[in-house]
C-alpha cells in the first residue's frame, strides 16, 4: 500500500470502522425488504366524470345494489297506439333521467276523467307473463302496454260507457302517479264480473314497437 508514496492506513483504519459500524447497524434493525409486497395503488377510472356505465350494475356480494327506479327519476309517456278486432294497445314508456335504477313487475293502470281527476271504471287487471328485471341507465326505456277494449262492445246497461281524459299510471312500486291523457278515450264506469276492459302487461325492456 505504500507504493504511492505516502503512508494511508489512518485512512484504511477509518473506513474500517465505518463498514464495522454499519454491520453492527445490520445486526440490531432490520431493513426494507426486497420481497415486501408494494402498496396497492387506488383505483382510478379513464372514463369521464358524470359517463354512465354500459353494462349492469353487478350484484355481487359488497356492491352496491340498484335502487328501484322512481316516478320522479323516468319519463313517463304514452307511444302512439294501434287498433286491431275492437281492441287500442298503447304502450306506456318509462324512461330513465338520472341515476341506474331498476324497473320491474306490473304498473298501476285506470282511466281518470273530470277537474278532481276521479277514477272511472276498474284499474287495469294483469295479463299473465314474466316480470323481467329491467336495469335502466340515463336515456334507456322499458315499457308496459295497455289494452283498452272499444267499450261499444259491451252491454251499454251493464259498462256505463262514459268519456275519460286519460290514464292514471303508476310506475311499478311507486305512489306517486302520472296522468297521461288520451283525446276522445271512452271507458266503462261499472264493475263488469267476467270482462277486462282494461288490462296491462309487465314492465319490458326497450319500447313497445321492438
Amino acid at each position: 500500500m505504500s507504493r504511492i508514496g505516502f503512508d494511508v492506513r489512518p485512512v484504511a483504519l477509518a473506513a474500517g470502522a465505518l463498514l464495522a459500524a454499519a454491520c453492527g447497524s445490520d445486526a440490531g434493525t432490520a431493513g426494507p425488504s426486497a420481497t415486501t409486497d408494494p402498496v396497492p395503488a387506488p383505483a382510478t377510472s379513464s372514463a369521464p366524470a358524470g359517463t354512465p356505465p354500459r353494462t349492469a350494475v353487478p350484484t355481487t356480494a359488497g356492491a352496491v345494489p340498484v335502487e328501484r327506479c322512481t316516478t320522479a327519476g323516468l319519463a313517463v309517456k304514452l307511444e302512439p297506439g294501434d287498433t286491431a278486432a275492437g281492441n287500442y294497445y298503447v304502450a306506456v314508456l318509462f324512461t330513465d333521467t338520472g341515476a341506474p335504477c331498476r324497473i320491474t313487475g306490473y304498473p298501476r293502470v285506470s282511466h281518470y276523467a273530470g277537474d278532481d281527476q276521479h277514477q272511472v271504471g276498474d284499474a287495469a287487471d294483469r295479463d299473465p307473463g314474466a316480470t323481467p328485471v329491467v336495469v335502466l341507465h340515463r336515456g334507456q326505456t322499458a315499457s308496459a302496454t295497455v289494452d283498452q277494449v272499444d267499450v261499444s262492445h259491451y252491454d251499454p246497461a251493464a259498462c256505463a260507457p262514459a268519456p275519460v281524459t286519460g290514464l292514471r299510471v303508476y310506475p311499478p312500486g311507486n305512489t306517486v302517479s302520472v296522468l297521461l291523457p288520451e283525446p276522445g278515450a271512452h271507458a266503462c264506469a261499472e264493475h263488469m264480473p267476467g270482462q277486462r276492459p282494461l288490462s296491462v302487461t309487465a314492465v319490458r325492456p326497450g319500447t313497445g314497437s321492438n
